[in-house]
């Protein structure tokens, strides 16, 4: 949580030990607490990290609250990059009326009086809506697998490192489990925790993850592989090519494309992309996306193919090529789908 102190807090007064006294409470609930001491610090924060809450602890004049637009440009920054996060207020009741337009309170989630509400029922609103805000960020696996892990269960099926702990009877282990952090082998697990559901058959938190995934791509079903982007490559080869279907494929492809076409049979078309005087290897030109492109490659390697009577079963390019150069995909997509049925 990042609490935002304002310089203007007279030291010792009931306002800075009421911010105090609540800081200390959220500390005791193992909440990391950073301060700032001006909204110059504290826009620095919010830019350079994340953070779960904001709580604001003022205590201006009426006439420093009504001339300022500083705490309404700290939390446009805030919206900007985090739009989700809960936004405290910490004033007088006097002062949180005065603070009532529109731009600050639309994005202030909730205000308390420094002089009547506990640091312990303040405490307790920002950890629930700190709560909520991460159940919300998280996706449905990752959150499935931290409140797995959060249950502390021991662990009697592969991996064999029983959380780690395997690791730590030997000096090398040790200081290979205090560098990746506990968190990191208590959830390194096999597939067959019922709690999470099962990838085998689609359930539970797998399936949920798996919805949200083709939901965020625009997909109609989205399945989760745990065979690597390699592996992957390989199984949608699979599904879309036969012995002697035509694939068009980017000649700098990864090695596993060229592993689906010797695992399919399937009949490449390569496009060759372009080379500077370095030796970097650029993008494929759009005279060779073009339909008459690949017509022309495809009878010069000798392979019987006519889009206009049949497009080719599978189309893949590079993007990024791996010198970091980006196609547009709109354009790529609309060319290839003159040749190609799936891209």
């Amino acid at each position: 949580a990042l609490v935002i102190e304002h310089q203007n807090i007279t030291p010792n007064s009931f306002a800075d030990r009421a911010t105090k006294s609540l800081i200390a409470e959220l500390e005791s609930r193992t909440i990391e607490i950073v301060t700032a001491t001006s909204y110059e610090d504290a826009r620095a924060v919010i830019m350079a990290s994340q953070i779960d809450s904001l709580v604001l602890a003022l205590e201006k004049t009426e006439e420093q609250i009504v001339n300022s637009h500083e705490e309404v440009d700290l939390l446009a920054a805030l919206q900007a990059r985090q739009p989700e996060v809960p936004v405290f207020l910490l004033a007088e009741r006097a002062r949180t009326s005065i603070l009532n337009n529109r731009q600050l309170m639309e994005r202030v989630d909730e205000c308390y009086s420094v002089l009547e509400d506990t640091a312990d029922f303040v405490a307790g609103r920002i950890v629930a809506a700190m709560r909520r805000y991460r159940s919300q960020v998280l996706p449905p696996f990752m959150k499935a697998m931290m409140h797995y892990n959060d249950i502390h269960e021991y662990s009697w099926s592969a991996p064999g490192h029983q959380g780690g702990i395997g690791f730590t009877k030997t000096p090398a282990g040790n200081q290979f489990f205090e560098f990746f952090g506990e968190n990191l082998f208590r959830t390194d697990m096999g597939i067959e925790r019922a709690a999470l559901g099962s990838l085998l058959d689609h359930s539970g938190a797998f399936k949920d993850s798996e919805v949200e995934a083709a939901k965020v791509f625009g997909a109609h079903q989205s399945y989760s592989g745990i065979v690597g982007t390699s592996g992957s490559n390989r199984t949608i080869m699979q599904a879309c090519l036969k012995d002697d279907d035509i694939a068009i494929c980017d000649r700098n492809c990864h090695k596993s494309i060229e592993q689906g076409l010797i695992l399919t049979g399937a009949r490449p078309i390569y496009m060759v992309p372009s080379r500077n005087c370095y030796g970097i290897i650029g993008p494929i030109s759009q005279v060779q996306m073009s339909k008459e492109g690949i017509a022309l490659k495809a009878k010069n390697a000798g392979i019987p193919f006519n889009a206009d009577e049949k497009k080719a079963s599978y189309a893949v390019v590079t993007n990024c090529t791996y010198d970091g150069l980006c196609y547009h995909s709109e354009v790529t997509e609309a060319l290839l789908g003159e040749s190609s049925s799936r891209i």
